[in-house]
């Protein structure tokens, strides 16, 4: 259970990430030097920069998910003809699982390669935040 625990907080600290990567590109966000996350962490313009790309790379992975097995309005189709289509219906839900397989995937694997980019500081100091914000 601890070990399920300390995987689940870190990812979700690791998702915070993902507006920094997104705030490092964008006009209306603070620049890397002034993002509150950036400076508590203390990451470097090359961290914000590796995370940046990693972040562009999982959203690209993302959407080359291929969706060809689902059918658009299927499982409506079969909710409203008033029979029952247990093929249809399996169908589409192994279709969906597949889908958000692969989509948790690359978000682990994106948040996997985004612990390696920090230093052992960092990593202390997330879990060192999580904690006391269970603590709370």
């Amino acid at each position: 259970m601890n070990k399920m625990t300390r995987i689940a907080l870190l990812t979700a600290s690791l998702i915070g990430f993902t507006g920094i990567a997104q705030a490092a590109n964008t006009d209306v966000a603070p620049a890397p030097a002034q993002d509150p996350i950036v400076q508590h962490l203390k990451l470097s313009n090359d961290q914000v920069t590796k995370i940046k790309s990693l972040h562009d790379a999982m959203e690209k992975n993302v959407e080359r998910v291929s969706m060809k097995d689902v059918k658009d309005g299927a499982l409506f189709d079969v909710i409203q003809s008033g029979k029952w289509n247990e093929e249809a219906v399996k169908s589409q839900l192994e279709a969906f699982s597949k889908i958000e397989q692969q989509t948790r995937y690359y978000r682990v694997k994106y948040y996997f390669d985004l612990n390696q980019v920090l230093t052992p500081e960092q990593r202390k100091q997330i879990r060192d935040d999580l904690a006391q914000s269970l603590e709370n």
